[in-house]
């Protein structure tokens, strides 16, 4: 069995989501606020705490398949990742849209909690971009 971290990376949050080979089901898990907690340290702990064996990072392009800004921010991202956790296999899965669906699943919420709304849809994210993936390669 393999266990599976998804990851919508941004550069002020961060959304994590899990998987295993058994379930191939995709649970919004955290947001990683980069303001307040070190990346890698939390990431260390979960990878360590969930015995994570492959990473699967959200990557954005335009609609027509070009690359974009935040391609390059997300792709030094991934670059840092494999230096982290050398021998850790490193996904990219097309992230287009995942925000938007998360917005649509989590609409019913209260737009009173802003802050945590953001949270929420990051981590929801990426549970979206790790069950696409997922679905993707059986």
């Amino acid at each position: 069995m393999k266990n599976y971290l998804g990851i919508d990376y941004g550069e002020h949050r961060v959304g994590i989501a899990y998987a295993d080979s058994e379930l191939r089901f995709a649970f919004a898990r955290e947001t990683i606020d980069q303001k307040t907690t070190n990346l890698w340290e939390r990431l260390d702990f979960l990878v360590k705490m969930n015995k994570v064996d492959e990473f699967v990072v959200g990557m954005p392009y335009h609609p027509d398949g070009r690359q974009n800004g935040k391609n390059v921010v997300v792709e030094k991202f991934v670059e840092d990742l494999g230096e982290r956790f050398p021998g850790k296999k490193i996904n990219t899965q097309d992230e287009s849209y995942s925000s938007v669906e998360a917005q649509q699943q989590t609409s019913y919420m209260s737009k009173k909690k802003k802050k945590n709304n953001k949270d929420i849809i990051d981590r929801v994210a990426a549970s979206i971009i790790l069950q696409s993936w997922l679905d993707e390669n059986p």
